[in-house]
């Protein structure tokens, strides 16, 4: 390991590292690239907004794959990841749901067995002393996303309710219209995390020029296709979100003060009138849909005649049903298969918030288990970034669970954008802010150690 070491006002400065994944294993190995390979694929799969018609088994094969490489790889390492106390809690959740499918409570859902598999790939990655892999991986899965965004302007340009169609669980309905770059509901709820998770990295870490105009189209993109895909809640949620961001500056002196009085100022006027302004926008849209969906998003910030012209009045209803559900068989829940035979599950759970149906399903046993796995990985997590970074986290998973709440939202495109994607490009982007300080610090040093010699 080459360090160079640097000296100013009685600091020891390492010199930045190279990347040891390249200089060691000269591009490849035996066994990190098919492990890499086989996490790409993996991560790629978990974004995918076509894969659920795909065979899971494949995608469980590869999974075991991945496991197999990264502990023959890196044995201690894999292991520790493994068996840290968090991670066994994550591993808690499909096992219950296993207890429950042999006492004949649920039907167990597949792809429940495979989430603590993100979990697992992001600490795994991260403990890893060098980043290479961590960014490739990153880097691959970010191009995919933008991809899938790009892909359904395109899908919305020829069909306005795609996205909304894609929802509907009925594969026979959303076969026809399902594209691996087409987003549905969940790349959709992704998107407004990732979007809100960007807005924070302009705002907070100011990238150089270019980079800041590249994640500036990245954030155009992704309003974009959130506003054309005609979700209300996805709508307002990312709006006021990026709004809560931008309420909040790093300590950069009298410039940044500046800016955050004429902010707040400008709140005081722009928030109590927000909703005027959706009722504006509508007010100048042609398409019929897209009025609709705007004014929906003023009834709810309006706070008045909320049920007017939206479903929100519909979905209370539902979130209700579940609750009273949920007080029938309040420790372990009524499961999901008395839906089968049921004539209307919807007068049974209602089937749009995860918090309101994981009570009916599984009780305060599965639901306080599965809370307590998405809190303590966000624990966990927040630990590692900066200061900057910890807020903006805190941000991005306060709207986790806003969106959970009157929506459903526990899949692999939401689980893995929150604990593996935006954690990953915070940490990335904090070491490497980080990095650059120190450049910056030993350049000084050796200009004022010329200037004085």
């Amino acid at each position: 390991m080459n360090h160079k070491i640097l000296l100013y006002k009685g600091e020891v400065l390492p010199a930045v590292e190279e990347s040891k994944y390249i200089r060691q294993n000269k591009g490849f190995s035996f066994l990190h690239l098919p492990r890499e390979l086989c996490a790409l694929f993996v991560l790629l799969w978990g974004i995918n907004p076509e894969s659920f018609m795909y065979n899971w088994v494949l995608y469980a094969g590869v999974v075991v794959l991945w496991a197999g490489f990264a502990m023959i790889s890196e044995w201690q390492l894999f292991w520790k990841t493994v068996l840290h106390p968090a991670m066994l809690l994550s591993f808690g959740w499909p096992v219950l749901l296993a207890v429950y499918a042999v006492m004949g409570h649920v039907e167990f859902p597949f792809h429940h067995l495979l989430m603590p598999i993100f979990y697992l790939m992001f600490w795994f990655y991260y403990s890893r002393e060098d980043r290479f892999a961590l960014k490739l991986l990153t880097f691959a899965v970010v191009a995919y996303f933008l991809l899938i965004n790009v892909g359904t302007v395109f899908a919305l340009r020829q069909n306005p309710d795609v996205s909304r169609l894609l929802a509907n669980g009925d594969p026979e309905v959303t076969g026809p219209l399902a594209s691996p770059i087409t987003g549905g509901y969940q790349h959709i709820y992704s998107l407004t995390m990732f979007t809100v998770a960007v807005v924070g990295i302009i705002w907070y870490y100011r990238p150089k020029l270019f980079e800041t105009i590249g994640w500036g189209l990245v954030v155009l993109l992704g309003l974009l296709v959130i506003v054309m895909s005609n979700y209300s809640f996805a709508i307002l949620f990312v709006f006021a979100f990026s709004l809560l961001v931008l309420c909040r500056l790093p300590k950069h002196g009298g410039p940044t003060t500046a800016i955050l009085l004429a902010c707040c100022l400008a709140a005081l006027v722009v928030v109590p009138n927000l909703y005027r302004i959706f009722y504006f926008i509508a007010e100048n849209t042609d398409s019929l849909k897209m009025q609709l969906r705007f004014i929906e998003v003023g009834n709810l910030l309006s706070g008045s005649g909320i049920t007017e012209g939206s479903d929100a009045g519909t979905r209370i209803d539902l979130y209700t049903t579940s609750l009273k559900t949920f007080l029938t068989s309040p420790l372990f829940g009524v499961g999901d298969l008395i839906l089968k035979n049921a004539e209307n599950p919807r007068e049974i759970v209602g089937g749009h918030s995860i918090v309101c149906d994981y009570l009916a399903y599984y009780g305060l046993v599965g639901s306080i288990l599965f809370h307590s796995i998405l809190i303590t990985n966000f624990a966990r997590i927040e630990k590692r970034l900066d200061r900057r970074g910890r807020f903006l986290y805190l941000v991005v998973f306060v709207l986790y669970y806003a969106q959970i709440t009157v929506n459903a939202g526990y899949n692999e495109p939401l689980i893995e954008t929150l604990f593996l994607t935006v954690p990953s490009l915070l940490i990335l982007t904090g070491e490497r802010t980080a990095k650059e300080k120190q450049r910056a610090v030993s350049s000084r040093y050796l200009r004022l150690r010329k200037e004085n010699a």
